[in-house]
């Protein structure tokens, strides 16, 4: 193992707010509060690092397993974060439910807290997954995209999830992308193999000022058998809710955000709902309709962003807009908009793509019958108005789900 010291930015010091000393100086073969034996480093973040890790006990009777421990970083709004995921998973552990949907969901199993060079961390042992969904593209399609037909094998799943968490939990989850749709292991045996080569050739690290800065090892090799499923991860920036609550807070990342949230007009359960229709594209084309950039103007704009979604979806009710929060509306038309909400009332005409804007050319991904049907699929995701969309319990029945699809299809070896 290297303990030299190179030029080279590593891990997570590519984050711009990159402090070594906020992060836990983990080692591989470190024993963690006596319970957890550190084996690989799995990946990092802004506010933290993962890891493999194998119980440790010295009562014989007690079943060994395997954990990903997530180790925080000092940060009180990271901690904060990490605290936000114990409580709501506490919340879904307490639910007395035989809802299925319950079972695609990644809970935390154990959380405590750790002192390394005088700060503390939050640690959150959760199930080992494999893998986030998006990677299966790399792995069994040439374009590297995830087949449409893997993705409509797990989509059930996956909505059987959200209405758990909004019906059953009144969970928002505010965060949907990619990386968060993990796949669990498809046999023990890849785990256990997995182990048995890090122990035998552990990860190489640099020293960094007291703290060695480990390679992520996250890759399990190719599937073994297939997958029926996949689990729904990362609730740290999850809120509670009933029914009648809205929020006016920002949330989701800035390519699939809402527009009840753009405007600042209160949003609540139905704003995973749209987050979830613009990650299908993110899955099957690994791109955003919605990402906000012109063909003069590469980088992210909000104003670019609604412009699109007026192309797409045309002008916003004047009712959605009537809700929105003054300055934001203003920013956006002109008062006389305000009752009418008509197209040429809006502040940047020329930022509007135009007309070959549109579902259809946006999804090349698919053809005839199966992406007409997934077009109107998607519109009952991506509406204006919250109310207007379809929720996830409803969104089970959707033609599109059901054609040319074996109700045992499960993702390919």
């Amino acid at each position: 193992m290297s303990g030299t010291t190179t030029g080279f930015l590593l891990e997570e010091e590519k984050c711009s707010s990159y402090d070594p000393e906020s992060y836990y100086p983990a080692r591989i073969g470190e024993t963690i509060r006596g319970k957890y034996r550190l084996i690989s480093k799995l990946g990092w973040g802004t506010g933290s690092t993962v890891w493999l890790a194998g119980t440790v006990s010295r009562w014989p009777w007690k079943t060994h397993r395997y954990v990903a421990l997530k180790i925080t970083n000092s940060s009180s709004e990271v901690q904060a974060a990490a605290r936000k995921e114990i409580e709501i998973s506490k919340h879904m552990c307490s639910m007395w439910t035989t809802h299925p949907g319950q079972e695609y969901v990644r809970k935390v199993l154990d959380s405590f807290e750790i002192e390394g060079r005088g700060r503390t961390h939050l640690c959150l042992a959760l199930e080992p997954l494999r893998q986030p969904l998006w990677m299966i593209g790399r792995q069994t399609s040439a374009n590297g995209f995830v087949q449409p037909r893997i993705i409509k094998a797990l989509l059930p799943g996956i909505l059987k999830c959200l209405d758990f968490l909004h019906t059953e939990c009144h969970v928002i989850h505010t965060d949907l992308k990619g990386d968060h749709f993990m796949l669990p292991f498809e046999d023990p045996a890849v785990l256990n193999d997995y182990v048995r080569e890090q122990e035998a050739n552990p990860a190489p690290f640099e020293e960094r000022r007291g703290r060695p800065v480990y390679e992520s090892r996250p890759d399990f090799g190719r599937f073994r058998k297939g997958v029926g499923f996949v689990k729904l991860t990362d609730f740290g920036l999850a809120v509670r809710g009933d029914v009648s609550t809205k929020y006016f807070h920002d949330i989701q990342p800035l390519e699939y955000t809402a527009p009840e949230v753009m405007l600042q007009a209160g949003w609540s359960y139905s704003a995973d709902i749209w987050n979830l229709g613009l990650v299908l594209w993110e899955l099957m084309a690994e791109t955003n309709i919605l990402d906000g950039k012109s063909s003069v103007n590469q980088r992210f704009s909000y104003l670019t962003r609604f412009a699109q979604m007026i192309r797409l979806l045309g002008p916003p009710p004047a009712s959605l807009l009537s809700r929105a929060d003054k300055d934001v509306y203003s920013r956006l038309y002109d008062s006389q908009g305000m009752s009418e909400a008509e197209e040429w009332s809006f502040r940047y005409p020329d930022l509007i793509p135009g007309e070959d804007f549109n579902f259809c050319n946006k999804t090349t991904m698919l053809d005839g019958q199966d992406k007409a049907l997934f077009i109107q699929f998607a519109k009952r995701m991506l509406a204006w108005m919250p109310e207007d969309r379809s929720t996830a319990r409803e969104l089970l029945d959707d033609p599109w789900l059901k054609l040319s699809m074996d109700p045992k299809e499960k993702c390919p070896k």
